[in-house]
Formats: structure tokens, C-alpha cells, sequence
């Protein structure tokens, strides 16, 4: 019993001096699979104005490669030898829908190039997630698993739907077979005009919206602008934060039309074709903006009628925060001279409003 005791102590001893020789020999190479799970993803549709499409099927690959992608930047950071070290796992990995050939399923339809990436662990891993991809990469100066910034990004000109998505998770306290969730949130926030007439009001024969834009009353500095620099960071409690860029009077978003007509129905004229204002009918009559504070009395709606010649009626735009991911909807009400503006606000997401103000 003794002799039997006394090797089984050597065995043990042996192993244990086994293993820490291994890991001594390779101190900060990449660590050996330590899980069987490979990492995969589950990302959230979120209702997206472009194209009236869901996530999945705009990255569905397509033979003539016009679909997108959602770009992936994944690190981990474990404790090797006392110390913490950070590797790279995804560096503008690109995902898209559908199934992998070969891979029987594996990724849950959302798959990337190349090999499998299995879970390391423990460790504690940064996801940082852009659609679509290739459109980010042309606006931002950094992109890492830990922060997108960049810009200006000018909204007169560029109306995507731009999403990200930002996630940290330790392995000690996940399960592993479930996929990683990238909830992707909208970077602009959306708003529409829509005009009908009111009480009884009647236009004139042949009436109709010409033209439409908005523009701040002065020069003054820190007005609405179109332009401003994202921050997209954190990742236990992603964050987007705007710096708004350059504002003037100069005017914004201009739309042109031959005559758009307004009745007691309502009507969201910057949706039909113009002769000028590509951006309003791009998205279905919305207007993606930078999210901001307008200040009260700093910023009009103003537009034209046909039998009105250049006249132009301005609409004042109450005080409001723009905030990412939410729709505001201006109801333009008229009778006669007098025009009253009616807001609805809305989460992206939904297509029926969740509140009413009337201002």
C-alpha cells in the first residue's frame, strides 16, 4: 500500500511539473482551443430604412457581390504568466447570411471567412460590430474592437442607415454555445414633414409644396448643423456620442418640386420624386440627422407654394434633443396664414408612434 501511495504521488507530481513546463515553453503564443464552442453570432434585425430590408437579407451574399456586410473587430484579453495579454481575434472580419458550405450550420447562418475561431478561456473578450461595413471604413480614423471615431460625416450628402454595435463578455460567466448578441443600434436620428389642411381649410386650385429645406435664422456658432464627428465607445455600456460640426444659415436639405398637393389627407410630399433633394426620397421621405440640441428659435422649416411665387413661410422648429435610434414626424397643420406644427416621436423600431406633442 505504501509503494502503490508513493507512485501515485510521483504521478501526480509528474503532471503537474508536465504542464507547467508546457506552458513555460509557450509563454505568449496563441492559446490552444480551450473550449469545443466556436464563436458565433446572433444578430438582432433591426428595422432599417434602407431599402425597406432586414439586416439578413442585405448581407445575404449575393453572385454579383452587391450585398453588404457587417464588419466584426473582436480582442481577449486572458492572464498568461501573471500578466494580462490582449490578442486580436477579428480585425475587420466581415459577416454575412447564409449557410457556410461545409460547415453543416455551424455558424448559425451568419458566418465569416476562413477557419473557425474557437473560444479562449478564461478570458474576457471586446466585440465591436459596423454596418454596413464597407461605408464605415471610408468615414472612420479608428476602427478596433474598443472604439470607431471619425468624421465629419456630412448628412446634406450621405443618407445611410449607418448601425453599430458594441458588446463585452467573460467567458467565466457566459455560456459558450450561445452565440454573441450584437444588438445594432441606428448612429442618426430620422425625421419627416408631412402637410395637410385643417378646420375646414380648402388651398386654391392647383396648390401645391414646391419647394421645402431647413436653415438656422444666423451665423451663430453651435446651431443645427448636418455635419459631426461619431465616438462609438465602451463596451461593458456601449456609448455614441456626437460632436456637431460647423453650422451656418445657409440652407439645408433642400427639396424641389413642380407642385406637390396638400389636402385634409395627409401628405408626406418630400416622398415623390423631385427635381432637386435626392435625399429626401432616398429613405421614403426621411431625413437622417446627427443627433443634437436644437435651441429655441434657432432653426425654421421653410417651403414654397406654387401659387405663392418665391414667398417663402417659415415654420419655426421647437427646442428639441435629436437622439440616435428615434423617428421624429412633423405634422405641418394649415389653416389659411396659420400654420401649427404637431410632433410625434417614435423608437426606430416601430412603425406606429409611441406619444404624441402638440407644440
Amino acid at each position: 500500500m505504501k509503494k502503490l501511495c508513493h507512485t501515485y504521488i510521483l504521478l501526480t507530481a509528474s503532471l503537474i511539473f508536465a504542464g507547467c513546463a508546457q506552458e513555460t515553453e509557450y509563454p505568449f503564443l496563441e492559446p490552444l482551443p480551450a473550449s469545443t464552442y466556436p464563436i458565433s453570432w446572433n444578430i438582432k434585425q433591426t428595422r432599417a430604412l434602407v431599402d425597406n430590408s432586414v439586416l439578413k437579407e442585405s448581407c445575404r451574399e449575393k453572385a454579383d457581390g452587391t450585398n453588404e456586410s457587417i464588419g466584426v473587430w473582436g480582442q481577449y484579453t486572458m492572464n498568461q504568466n501573471g500578466q494580462n495579454r490582449t490578442m486580436q481575434e477579428f480585425v475587420a472580419t466581415p459577416l454575412n447570411y447564409g449557410i457556410k458550405e461545409s460547415e453543416n450550420n455551424a455558424l448559425d447562418h451568419w458566418y465569416y471567412p476562413g477557419d473557425l475561431r474557437y473560444w479562449q478561456t478564461p478570458a474576457v473578450y471586446d466585440f465591436r460590430a459596423c454596418y454596413p461595413q464597407e461605408l464605415m471604413t471610408t468615414l472612420m480614423t479608428q476602427m478596433d474592437a474598443t472604439m470607431f471615431q471619425g468624421g465629419p460625416i456630412n448628412t446634406s450628402t450621405l443618407q445611410e442607415d449607418i448601425l453599430v454595435a458594441a458588446i463585452q463578455i467573460d467567458t467565466r460567466r457566459t455560456n459558450l454555445s450561445e452565440p454573441v448578441p450584437l444588438n445594432m443600434k441606428h448612429i442618426f436620428a430620422a425625421i419627416q414633414f408631412k402637410v395637410k389642411a385643417v378646420d375646414g381649410f380648402v388651398p386654391a386650385t392647383g396648390e401645391g409644396v414646391t419647394s421645402c429645406w431647413l436653415q438656422n435664422k444666423t451665423n451663430a456658432a453651435n446651431l443645427f448643423t448636418p455635419s459631426g464627428y461619431l465616438v462609438h465607445s465602451g463596451n461593458a455600456s456601449p456609448d455614441i456620442t456626437w460632436h456637431p460640426y460647423e453650422s451656418s444659415a445657409a440652407p439645408m436639405y433642400k427639396w424641389k418640386h413642380q407642385g406637390v398637393k396638400f389636402d385634409k389627407e395627409n401628405t408626406l410630399y418630400t416622398s415623390n420624386n423631385g427635381l432637386e433633394g435626392e435625399q429626401y426620397t432616398h429613405n421614403n421621405g426621411w431625413l437622417f440627422v446627427v443627433p443634437q440640441t436644437v435651441k429655441e428659435g434657432t432653426l425654421q422649416f421653410c417651403y414654397t407654394l406654387k401659387n405663392s411665387g418665391e414667398q417663402v413661410f417659415p415654420v419655426n422648429i421647437p427646442a428639441i434633443t435629436y437622439e440616435e435610434g428615434k423617428q421624429y414626424t412633423y405634422m405641418l397643420e394649415v389653416r389659411g396664414s396659420e400654420v401649427e406644427v404637431k410632433l410625434t416621436i417614435a423608437p426606430w423600431n416601430y412603425l406606429e408612434s409611441s406619444h404624441d406633442i402638440t407644440i
